[in-house]
């Protein structure tokens, strides 16, 4: 599988980033038009656009949902540190932001980079591999190239897969080989537990108690997509978990296991619940999510 390569800069002021969403403003917007798939890239009057950082996905720094108000994992507990990376990163300092986690100023402010794009989801967002500087090998914009692993190595994504600061998190669009090799990276930074890391917080597989959603804003660290589903389900329905199955299988969520090659629906199917306790059976980095 390719991925179009589009040059640019990212941007961040007047806008929310977190550790795997930041704004990006192609030198041709036109480009955007260009990605296949049934979803269009949603375009601000510049032209710019959000990212989604494919193959990770860093613990929620601001989350809507059913809201009405914004919910968020805890912010000491690898949310803001996998933010704060990712905008170091690419280059930026001196970042201060508002009570919004919108961000007011930057030093520069605006920084130089690349995407390797397959497409847009859902929500208008750019899924693609987001790099700094100039690519190796340079190409021009539009131009399709094979990303390989040592590609996949200059990128942002590997970068917070592999200091633990993000969680693997595949959809059925990511090639394989880079799917084996981010899965190598995620367990690898999972052994090591560094301090400041999800992993050394995490209870995805050991089980997170959840008794209200104070449990989820505040102190306990999951898989984001397990939390975004959770934290609707508590705003809806308060905090008995007994009829979190069917609010599950109501998500539809279709998934396959690594090495299967049929999908299911529902992650009720691949969890476990005990009184107020929950927990995932196979480790994040075994789950492919099927894109919608």
């Amino acid at each position: 599988m390719t991925m179009m390569l589009i040059k640019g800069p990212y941007q961040i002021k007047n806008f929310e980033p977190d550790g795997d969403t930041v704004h990006f403003l192609p030198d041709d917007p036109g480009f955007w038009l260009e990605l296949p798939g049934e979803h269009k890239i949603e375009r601000d009057v510049h032209g710019g656009a959000a990212l989604r950082l494919d193959g990770i996905d860093a613990p929620e720094t601001h989350y809507q949902g059913v809201g009405p108000d914004f919910v968020h994992q805890p912010l000491d507990l690898g949310a803001h540190a996998a933010r704060n990376a990712l905008l170091t990163w690419l280059g930026f300092t001196d970042v201060t932001r508002g009570a919004d986690e919108r961000v007011t100023s930057a030093t520069p402010e605006t920084v130089p980079g690349f995407v390797l794009a397959t497409g847009a989801d859902a929500f208008g967002r750019c899924i693609a591999m987001a790099g700094r500087g100039t690519p190796i090998p340079d190409a021009k914009s539009g131009t399709t190239i094979k990303v390989d692993v040592p590609l996949l190595h200059q990128t942002a994504n590997h970068e917070l897969l592999a200091r633990g600061l993000a969680y693997p998190t595949f959809y059925s669009n990511l090639p394989k080989e880079l799917r084996l090799d981010m899965a190598a990276t995620a367990r690898g930074a999972q052994a090591a537990k560094v301090p400041g890391s999800v992993w050394a917080y995490d209870a995805t597989n050991s089980g997170a108690k959840i008794e209200d959603l104070s449990s989820l804003t505040e102190h306990t660290v999951i898989l984001p997509k397990l939390f975004r589903r959770l934290a609707d389900y508590l705003r809806l329905f308060g905090p008995s978990l007994d009829s979190l199955p069917a609010y599950l299988a109501g998500a539809d969520d279709e998934f396959f296991l690594s090495e299967q090659r049929t999908s299911t629906r529902g992650l009720q199917r691949v969890i476990d619940i005990n009184d107020s306790t929950i927990k995932l059976r196979p480790a994040v980095e075994d789950i492919v999510f099927v894109e919608k």
